[in-house]
């Protein structure tokens, strides 16, 4: 037996997906590009 999906189904499932790959994408950008910022450190504490 074949189950169908109807529009507020549909609708779910397609926010869900689109929710999921926004984030893993945003994570992978994360962390293949990392900010190249440095902490402003106080001298003294590190090689």
């Amino acid at each position: 037996m074949l189950a169908t999906l109807n529009a507020l189904g549909w609708t779910f499932m397609l926010l869900s997906i689109s929710c999921v790959s926004a984030l893993t994408f945003w994570c992978f950008k994360k962390v293949l590009f990392p900010a190249h910022d440095e902490p402003n450190l106080p001298p003294g504490l590190g090689p």
